[in-house]
């Protein structure tokens, strides 16, 4: 039986390992022994779904680093702190001996660290993708600008350390990112169509890797956030990065709130979910757990660090959101219409990709007025055309999910057969 190790990313960046978690149940279903490998900080987004994470490089990335944020140079989350480690051996127990895996998936922002260790173990990989990139934004690319950013004695070093033959330049080490197959776990409906957003071959649209079960027989816990009932709830995230952009996610959640106390919003609960800094933030100035005649929050809104989201979204009647890709697709899943005021990054390009399939309504305003968050509401709840796009695309997504063998299988047996 052969043995899938997946590694979504170092971080701990939910957006891109919950799809996996998918991907690992599609894996076992055809026949695969699946495993996952992560930083401390990681284990707890697997752990609840069953599965144990081979814990890794721990002495670079101690419990509780994601949570510092300590980002280096400033906004920079990514340090090439650990990639000497890998080409010493930090690696050796997961990818050498009788439990090695066949295969590794790794995702787009781990492409030089699964190069490394396909120099080093000659494991066969295959890239995932969870977010729709250009064409040209390959993860070849996205290696060779790590490599070309270190001073250039210390990435001549890490090629040193894993390469074949001493010497090869940069160009030459990313070689075999070239053309290597890559998933990305949406259908290609969702995606642009202009003549230069065209991938190559070797690039798989699959299915969208929405729904989660538990990975080991057992059942999911219910997510005991309490919610509550006979409101019409309203969803708000900036979703797993929101440190990324935290003035602007502030300013989000700060709107939000205010738009709640408006009138005619008693029949309206906003849930947000706000990450631990930011809701660390806001009970202080909401005077939230301080003195309970001091709180200012308004009684219909309710502040959590992490939710499942899958789950709020089976109630809500709309969600504001930042615009990454993950909650796009549990959104349209559940078929709940979709605000999107984007912060940064990728998420300029869902709102237009949000705009042109239909499915929600888009801001193009950061700093937004409550009448200005209202009229967005009702615009999103009241559209008739919004909840028709809606479903037709859903049933593009379950068209793919209901697909036997699912493709990202498909790909997956081309490389290594169960």
């Amino acid at each position: 039986m052969a043995r899938v190790m997946i590694w979504p990313d170092i971080y701990r960046e939910q957006g891109h390992w919950l799809p996996c978690i998918n991907l690992a149940q599609s894996l076992q279903s055809a026949g695969y022994t699946v495993d996952f490998m992560g930083i401390l900080d990681c284990a707890d987004i697997v752990s609840p779904y069953g599965k144990y994470i081979f814990e890794i490089l721990e002495s670079v990335y101690p419990r509780g680093y994601s949570f510092e944020n300590k980002l280096e140079p400033l906004d920079q989350r990514w340090k090439p702190h650990h990639l000497l480690p890998i080409c010493r051996g930090a690696l050796d127990d997961v990818f050498l001996g009788p439990s090695a895996p066949n295969l590794l998936i790794s995702g787009y922002f781990t492409a030089l660290e699964t190069l490394l260790i396909h120099y080093k173990y000659g494991i066969p990989f295959v890239l995932i993708t969870t977010y729709l990139r250009h064409p040209d934004d390959t993860p070849r690319l996205h290696a060779k600008t790590k490599l070309v950013y270190m001073q250039r004695a210390v990435s001549q070093k890490i090629i040193d350390a894993v390469a074949p033959v001493p010497g090869l330049d940069i160009d030459q080490f990313i070689e075999p990112l070239r053309n290597r197959l890559e998933l990305i776990p949406c259908p290609r409906a969702f995606d642009f169509t202009d003549e230069d957003w065209k991938h190559d071959d070797h690039v798989k649209y699959v299915e969208p890797m929405i729904e989660r079960q538990h990975l080991s027989g057992g059942s999911l816990p219910s997510d005991p956030t309490s919610i509550p009932s006979g409101k019409k709830i309203i969803f708000g995230t900036s979703g797993s990065q929101v440190q990324d952009y935290e003035f602007k996610a502030r300013q989000f959640f700060n709107n939000l709130i205010d738009m709640m106390k408006t009138r005619g919003m008693e029949g309206y609960h906003l849930v947000l979910a706000v990450g631990d800094r930011l809701l660390a933030q806001l009970n202080v100035e909401y005077g939230i757990d301080v003195d309970p005649y001091r709180n200012r929050l308004p009684a219909n809104v309710s502040l959590f660090s992490w939710v499942s989201q899958l789950d709020i979204l089976k109630r809500a009647e709309v969600v504001f959101m930042h615009g990454g890709l993950a909650t796009i697709k549990e959104s349209i899943w559940e078929e709940v219409p979709i605000v999107i005021v984007p912060h940064g990054k990728d998420q300029m390009d869902n709102a237009l990709r949000i705009r042109r399939s239909g499915v929600g309504v888009v801001s193009e305003v950061a700093d937004l007025t409550p009448q200005q968050l209202r009229g967005l509401l009702t615009s999103a709840t009241s559209s008739t055309w919004i909840r028709q796009k809606l479903a037709k695309m859903k049933a593009v997504f379950q068209a793919e999910e209901n697909k036997v063998p699912k493709p990202s299988i498909q790909v997956i047996q081309s490389v290594v057969a169960p």
